[in-house]
């Protein structure tokens, strides 16, 4: 990839997370996330939406104070590489609901494995991650 780049900026270039930034253009928080930080990102992977009917993820996304509750779940202020969450328990997100973490050789969040690990960004981290948070 080559210089490092915002979370947002990242996060497009990647190009597996397009729902996750479909989401945050809609609630303006690509500003924030492409200036603001650090922040670590726990970013639900493409495939995780397969399973979700169409008209559900257009509902979610008509009901804002919803989906932004749903995005801040994926979100924390600091940077935490995998090698500082195995020391944690849980994180607060940005919407005050706690993340549990556990560790048995692969972290995961809220029982489900980061699949991609330490994406570094110039505002902080993003964790590609196989499934949604739901708070």
């Amino acid at each position: 990839m080559g210089e490092t780049k915002s979370i947002v900026q990242t996060a497009i270039e990647i190009g597996d997370f397009p729902t996750l930034v479909n989401a945050a253009k809609k609630l303006g928080l690509d500003k924030k996330f492409d200036n603001n930080g650090p922040y670590t990102i726990f970013a639900p992977l493409e495939k995780a939406f397969d399973p979700i009917p169409e008209n559900v993820i257009d509902e979610a996304f008509d009901d804002l104070d919803y989906l932004m509750d749903i995005i801040n779940y994926h979100v924390v202020e600091g940077k935490y590489l995998t090698s500082d969450l195995k020391g944690l328990d849980s994180l607060t997100a940005l919407n005050d609901k706690i993340l549990k973490i556990t560790n048995d050789g692969n972290v995961m969040i809220n029982g489900i494995s980061i699949e991609k690990e330490n994406i570094e960004c110039t505002n902080g981290v993003i964790h590609a991650i196989g499934d949604i948070l739901i708070p």
